[in-house]
């Protein structure tokens, strides 16, 4: 097993992920690539470590890299506008230069046009895409691009005009640039499984895309881990058994043996908590939605998961909610839904008990 420190934290055995990302981005751009997986799976942190590291690499990257990579992280921004969305994505070349003298990475964050054209872009007489194409088409020549999205889901809802969906623009815009063109790659993360179902079955985003799922740890990883942090193999047992492969979650049940808290009681409060969080929201159902949620989470604690093939509509819609809650992680490709991390479904255990 390898694990090294990715930005103060361990960085555990992502070598497959690692692999698949670096044959991916060597290929000739052909589909639109979506990550997705259940919350803190480790989705944003592979794709960050697979950029610096392996695309990028030390010194002076800027120069000696074929790839010429922009990373626009959508959760770290306010987006409630077209406008927003613009000064998110884009910077005048003036202040991009001066900015990216004293801090490179600055450049891996937002595009570079000129000032005259944001302006024409800002008043609808010139248009973005053409203008962001127009960029890439120049790098092209020299360099591979790629572009990562991360949370692409906060466009919804947004328009260009009153006929134009912001959403649905720049989604032809990354066909255009893979598919179509074959000019760069498209990398699109999320979390928003019910988004990634909509992208599913919709049989032209479908035909131009691939997805890949990145899960949390298998059992044999987290012991291989545990063991080399001298946890005894009856702690690993119960780790397992409370948080799964979350990593997150394992970092804190680490972090609390280490302050010499008794290891079953700090697990059981966070299975407490879960509960919590679950029977909070179950009060914002009504009797029918209430019953076939316990009726879910009873097949999710027997089985391990719930089949949601050939489920009605409003049913998928009531287990839809629960995901973009992170509660259940539901998950379209495979038909089934789970909890969101092996914590919730402990939570869901002592739903169960208390609901005799």
């Amino acid at each position: 097993m390898k694990i090294e420190t990715y930005r103060g934290a361990p960085f555990i055995d992502r070598e497959e992920e690692i692999e698949f990302f670096v044959d991916w981005f060597n290929e000739v751009p052909q589909r639109i690539l979506w990550v997705y997986g259940p919350k803190s799976s480790g989705k944003t942190t592979v794709i960050e470590y697979v950029v610096e590291k392996k695309l990028l690499g030390e010194g002076a990257w800027w120069e000696k890299s074929k790839f010429w990579v922009k990373y626009i992280n959508l959760r770290r921004k306010l987006i409630s506008s077209y406008k927003t969305f613009l000064h998110a994505f884009i910077v005048p070349d003036d202040v991009y230069k001066e900015t990216v003298e004293s801090n490179k990475s600055f450049s891996l964050r937002v595009f570079s046009i000129e000032r005259k054209k944001i302006k024409e872009i800002e008043a609808r007489e010139k248009d973005l895409f053409e203008a962001l194409m127009e960029e890439i088409e120049n790098q092209a020549q020299n360099k591979r691009p790629i572009l990562i999205i991360d949370e692409i889901q906060k466009l919804q809802d947004l328009y260009i005009n009153s006929n134009r969906e912001l959403l649905k623009e720049f989604l032809n815009f990354c066909v255009s640039l893979t598919k179509e063109k074959h000019l760069g790659h498209v990398v699109i993360l999320t979390s928003n499984t019910v988004f990634i179902e909509r992208i599913y079955n919709d049989a032209r985003m479908k035909a131009t895309s691939r997805f890949k799922k990145i899960d949390h740890l298998s059992r044999e990883k987290v012991f291989e881990w545990l063991q080399i942090e001298n946890f005894r193999k009856e702690e690993i047992e119960v780790i397992w058994e409370y948080l799964g492969g979350a990593i997150s979650f394992i970092l804190e049940a680490i972090k609390a043996r280490k302050k010499g808290e008794n290891l079953e009681e700090f697990l059981k409060r966070e299975a407490w908590l879960a509960y919590t969080e679950i029977d909070e929201y179950l009060a914002e159902f009504g009797e029918e939605e209430t019953e076939f949620f316990v009726k879910v989470a009873k097949e999710i604690v027997d089985k391990g998961y719930f089949d949601i093939s050939g489920l009605k509509a409003d049913k998928r819609r009531i287990l839809q909610a629960w995901a973009e809650k992170e509660i259940l992680f539901y998950d379209p490709l495979e038909l089934k839904v789970t909890g969101n991390s092996r914590i919730y479904e402990k939570g869901m255990e002592i739903l169960l008990e208390r609901a005799g």
